[in-house]
């Protein structure tokens, strides 16, 4: 019962937040993620007592808590409240207090003459975690030639075991890249793997895709119309 009470509504407010989008920079200790889960379970539990008054249940201090935790009914309304104040919480805390929070962090940092904070929390997510359509190739650092391309399909979140792609399309995009010499707009390079992820102008491969693409309907519609393909009974 005091795990439902005292800590899940600070994990689940952490969880929420980091489902939105706002990671952290790196893995956080066991010490470090439960002083997190402790802060955020003061707002939740707040909001949530505030919300369960008006069911008629008063709690003031801690030990009202306590004991109420030991009413099976209490503990069903308060996981249930404390579910939807943690997602309501992590909404507000994702829209605005984030934005405001890194605004204010920034003023600070170029006041000492320091890059400021990118919106994401990793140069992995910042590239790749976007919603824009991406075609990349991939290659060993030291080779100029990808060895292999493709539309990204799913990547990898920032905390899995492994950074991997999924790539669709690889022939086609391949060809419409090679044929028609996309040029590469920006290059993510992958020191500790030795990798490089070339990503090629969208607006230049669109382009050349369209025009492949109307090549093809053109001689498909050349061989249709050739006199000697049509035969004479």
């Amino acid at each position: 019962m005091s795990t439902i009470v005292f800590i899940l509504p600070g994990f689940m407010l952490y969880l929420w937040i980091q489902l939105m989008g706002v990671n952290p920079v790196a893995k956080h200790t066991t010490a470090e993620f439960a002083a997190i889960a402790a802060l955020a379970w003061i707002p939740v539990i707040i909001l949530t007592v505030w919300i369960i008054s008006f069911f008629g249940v008063s709690i003031w201090t801690l030990e009202d808590l306590v004991d109420a935790s030991g009413n099976l009914i209490f503990i069903v309304q308060f996981f249930g409240i404390s579910l939807v104040v943690s997602f309501l919480i992590a909404c507000l805390y994702a829209w605005i207090l984030y934005p405001l929070q890194r605004g204010l962090v920034n003023l600070i940092r170029w006041s000492l003459g320091k890059a400021g904070l990118s919106k994401s929390s990793s140069v992995w997510e910042e590239v790749f975690l976007g919603k824009k359509k991406q075609v990349v190739g991939i290659s060993k650092i030291g080779s100029i030639t990808p060895d292999i391309i493709g539309s990204v399909k799913k990547v990898a979140r920032p905390f899995e075991a492994k950074r991997a792609f999924s790539l669709v399309y690889t022939d086609h995009c391949k060809k419409i890249v090679e044929k028609y010499e996309v040029p590469v707009y920006e290059v993510f390079t992958d020191i500790d793997s030795g990798v490089h992820v070339f990503i090629y102008d969208i607006d230049e491969y669109d382009k050349a895709d369209q025009k492949y693409r109307e090549e093809l309907e053109e001689a498909d519609t050349r061989k249709s119309t050739d006199p000697s393909d049509v035969s004479i009974s």
